[in-house]
């Protein structure tokens, strides 16, 4: 998720959960008689009154267009982008044409041969681009949980070598790889 989607998002939440808490805090001291003013009756006579202007059905209808639109680019926001996901490598430069490599196909292979050493009870993928020394490059993170009667140093030495796979699919230098080991 962008960053820029996930502030969003955690700002919505944020104003949702302090007008729930309000209007909670309110309906109980209602509900006590401790508000600071009398409130006996709510009066809906001016939203009634406007419901019969001319501009009423025009005002919910656009704001129900502004809801909707925001809504729909929420949801763009969260699709999965599909920039970054191909490498694009180095070739020969007297052969016309370019390599490119999915990434996450190689980040999914890596996982399932993870899976497959000795002492690994489960490996699952995941593809991010960082900013190593100004520039951005590729990480492929290996998330992999050993057995529990399993050594964590045997377990280690086996993914080295899912390491090494990986740095030879993509060249070496193309890409990070980032083996993460928990028991």
């Amino acid at each position: 998720m962008k960053r820029s989607t996930a502030f969003f998002d955690r700002l919505g939440v944020l104003i949702l959960g302090a007008a729930l808490v309000a209007l909670g805090v309110g309906a109980a001291l209602w509900q006590r008689g401790s508000l600071p003013f009398t409130l006996d009756t709510l009066d809906v006579g001016v939203v009634a009154d406007r419901q019969q202007d001319a501009w009423w059905p025009w005002a919910l209808g656009g704001a129900g267009v502004v809801l909707v639109l925001i809504l729909l680019w929420s949801l763009l926001r969260r699709l999965p982008s599909s920039a970054g996901r191909d490498l694009t490598l180095s070739a020969d430069p007297s052969v016309p044409g370019s390599v490119t490599v999915d990434l996450r196909a190689v980040a999914k292979q890596a996982a399932d041969v993870a899976r497959e050493l000795p002492g690994i009870r489960s490996a699952r993928p995941r593809l991010r681009w960082e900013r190593v020394d100004g520039a951005r490059i590729p990480v492929i993170s290996i998330i992999a949980r050993t057995e529990a009667d399993a050594s964590p140093a045997a377990a280690a030495t086996e993914l080295a070598t899912v390491r090494r796979h990986v740095a030879a699919v993509v060249g070496d230098g193309a890409v990070a790889v980032r083996i993460l080991l928990s028991t």
